[in-house]
């Protein structure tokens, strides 16, 4: 078995970090709308929150609070343990380590500075970041072909590709509440979850089924 879950919406809470960013840069005095606006831009671009992006945009309108913006999404992240979802750690720990993969897309440096402030790494096996997440996702797939493969994102696209693609894979799509990707419905996906206890209980029943098929062989 392996458990590939996605980074952004299903541990990390985006929506939350661009809240606080908001309200700190109205402190300082700059329109929120104008950052709303910026953000809105560059996720027409990637689907999670990247900063370069952001930072780039910021540039290409000559934008004064360029660099209040890099510092005080730096700033956000020295206490980026904030913004992960409450029920990851129980999640992980019911799980080896092994079976464990996390997946994030966008700029590799912020995602690994997001990564390692909130020191998650030893959780997983492997931590894949890309910008071709279903390329990746596709050389997970055929790397570990003799095992059942869970799928956990907050994506519709990608959930609705990964089904329609690769044949075998248990597609999870989690719908957090206020989550960034939350109200874009998939089609295909096999299991809607709104926490990742409720995708453990899922887990541990089709591994359990899977184990009791096994024993009648």
């Amino acid at each position: 078995m392996k458990i590939v879950i996605g980074f952004d919406g299903a541990v990390f809470n985006t929506h939350k970090l661009i809240q606080e960013l908001l309200d700190n840069l109205k402190k300082a005095g700059h329109k929120s709308e104008e950052f709303k606006e910026i953000y809105k831009k560059a996720k027409t671009k990637r689907s999670n929150f990247d900063q370069k992006e952001i930072i780039d945009l910021l540039i290409k309108f000559d934008l004064n609070n360029k660099m209040e913006v890099t510092t005080e999404i730096t700033s956000l992240l020295e206490d980026s343990d904030d913004f992960i979802y409450s029920d990851f750690y129980k999640f992980v720990n019911n799980f080896r380590k092994k079976d464990l993969i996390l997946f994030s897309s966008g700029t590799i440096s912020f995602c690994k500075e997001k990564i390692e402030k909130l020191k998650i790494n030893n959780f997983f096996n492997k931590i894949y970041i890309t910008d071709n997440r279903m390329k990746k996702l596709e050389l997970i797939y055929r790397k570990y072909s003799t095992e059942r493969l869970f799928f956990i994102d907050d994506r519709a696209s990608e959930i609705d590709q990964a089904e329609r693609l690769l044949t075998g894979i248990v597609t999870i799509k989690i719908e957090r509440s206020r989550g960034v990707c939350s109200n874009l419905k998939s089609e295909r996906t096999n299991f809607v979850i709104k926490n990742l206890s409720q995708a453990e209980k899922i887990i541990n029943e089709l591994t359990s089924k899977d184990a009791y098929a096994f024993s009648l062989k």
